[in-house]
């Protein structure tokens, strides 16, 4: 088996999904996933995305590319980071803005901004 396989697997296992399920929010058929799984072929980007999604991931871990897993607490940043990054630059201004009020004993030791 490979990283990929070995990973899926296990968060499969841990998530309580099976192949069927994954394959439906991941939207593959089953004959697809189970290629997946078995490490016989790797899903096209968009899919791996949706698994990685569905298994509480990110790509890079699924890929073998980092071993650093996401796990419960990491799930809302992600959901931050990626509607975020649906901001226009000045939406973007705002919400740092805002964020830097709100926490201003977090961003205050940011010499970055």
């Amino acid at each position: 088996m490979s990283i990929f396989s070995d990973r899926v697997t296990a968060l499969m296992k841990k998530s309580g999904l099976s192949q069927k399920e994954l394959a439906t929010k991941a939207g593959v058929t089953e004959s697809a996933m189970s290629y997946y799984v078995k490490g016989s072929r790797t899903p096209r980007s968009d899919v791996l995305t949706r698994m990685a999604k569905e298994l509480g991931t990110t790509t890079d871990y699924l890929l073998g590319t980092s071993d650093e897993n996401t796990n419960e607490e990491n799930k809302e940043l992600l959901y931050l980071q990626r509607n975020l990054g649906k901001l226009d630059s000045e939406r973007l201004k705002k919400a740092e803005a805002l964020l830097k009020t709100v926490f201003d004993d977090i961003f205050d030791d940011d010499s970055e901004g």
